[in-house]
């Protein structure tokens, strides 16, 4: 025996409500009035309304956008705009890549001016270039005729060879011929005498930073060389300051040297073992094999491929000048420094020079590589 429902009137309100205004909304012309969507606004005081519309009235399927919450939604909507057109991500400047070459150096692999004169940079070497070709001249020698203010027969000149035959894309491993004396001047050593060997090891640690290890007149044929037995550790930092195929470059050099770069008061840091005899620094000079070490760095600033200024600390004294690129499409470099400006400073070369106090001095290098 099963119980029947039992239903009031109450129960089919609603139901009666819907059927009453069916018609009415049957009746309503649709296409009229077009859909107006809009999403609630969370938050009025951080948040615009994001109101939506149907693109399109006609039947049939449409899209969606997003319009501003102050522009009326009703009959006439505008026609589509254009399509969208994808994001361009924003140009990147290439990584600049510094490389050594002799005493210069190359950025994205244009020739640039010297670093310094007399002190080495940290860059591997350039691996599009294997010889480097030198020709080096001061208008006198400090100690020339010292106190005697004659500067008759006191300018000198030497001729340095770099031979790179171990590059890599970061490394490099290298040689060098150096020849001290180029003429027989009066009171100076033989043409051609002079003549000794060294080497140079590089390595970027980044396209922008190198660190270097070498030795100048490391292997001695004769004892009329008086430029030391110099060995070096340097590290140097290049510093884009523009765009641009050629930018402006600042680069900085720290490090030790041995010997002229440990000169008199420079050599702080102490000494060593140098391999052999004739060490200028050494206090045993010539016979002694100790030599003496001391800081020294540079700085310079590279206007373009073009031209640029520097100063360097060399521990024999301080140096600054200009160092130029004549010509676009040669690997030429030409550089001219004065020394000895400061007059007896540092102190330690007071009465070592041609007049008291010392008086400027000139020095320079070309350079050309291939």
């Amino acid at each position: 025996m099963g119980l029947a429902p039992t239903h009031t009137a109450a129960t089919f309100a609603p139901l009666a409500s819907l059927l009453v205004l069916a018609p009415a909304l049957l009746a309503a012309d649709v296409t009229a009035q077009p859909l107006d969507w809009r999403l609630p606004q969370p938050d009025p005081a951080t948040a615009a309304a994001l109101p939506w519309r149907l693109e399109s009235a006609d039947p049939g399927p449409g899209s969606w956008n997003v319009v501003p919450a102050n522009q009326p939604v009703g009959p006439g909507f505008p026609e589509v705009g254009p399509a969208p057109q994808p994001l361009v991500a924003a140009a990147t400047l290439p990584i600049t890549r510094v490389r050594g070459l002799s005493r210069g150096m190359t950025v994205n692999g244009t020739l640039y001016t010297d670093t310094a004169l007399q002190v080495p940079n940290g860059f591997a070497a350039d691996k599009r270039y294997t010889v480097s070709a030198t020709l080096a001249g001061v208008n006198r020698t400090r100690s020339c005729g010292a106190g005697s203010g004659n500067t008759a027969g006191c300018e000198d000149s030497e001729l340095n060879f770099e031979v790179t035959p171990i590059k890599g894309e970061d490394a490099s491993l290298g040689l060098s011929w150096n020849i001290q004396s180029l003429s027989s001047r009066s009171g100076g050593t033989g043409a051609f005498s002079g003549q000794s060997l060294g080497f140079r090891a590089a390595v970027n640690l980044t396209p922008t930073l190198g660190l270097s290890f070498g030795g100048e007149q490391i292997i001695q044929f004769d004892s009329s060389i008086d430029l030391g037995r110099n060995f070096y550790l340097v590290l140097s930092q290049a510093v884009p300051l523009s765009a641009g195929p050629e930018p402006v470059v600042a680069v900085a050099t720290v490090g030790i040297g041995s010997d002229f770069f440990g000169y008199g008061g420079n050599g702080i840091l102490g000494s060593t073992n140098c391999l052999s005899g004739n060490n200028i620094s050494s206090k045993n000079y010539p016979s002694g094999t100790d030599c003496f070490w001391g800081p020294i760095g540079s700085i310079s600033l590279h206007l373009g491929s073009r031209v640029s200024l520097g100063a360097e600390w060399f521990g024999y004294g301080v140096g600054a000048g200009i160092s130029a690129r004549p010509f676009s499409d040669i690997p030429l470099t030409v550089s001219a420094y004065a020394t000895d400006f400061l007059g007896n400073t540092p102190s330690y070369i007071e009465g070592l020079c041609t007049t008291n106090p010392c008086g400027a001095r000139y020095y320079g290098r070309m350079t050309f590589s291939f």
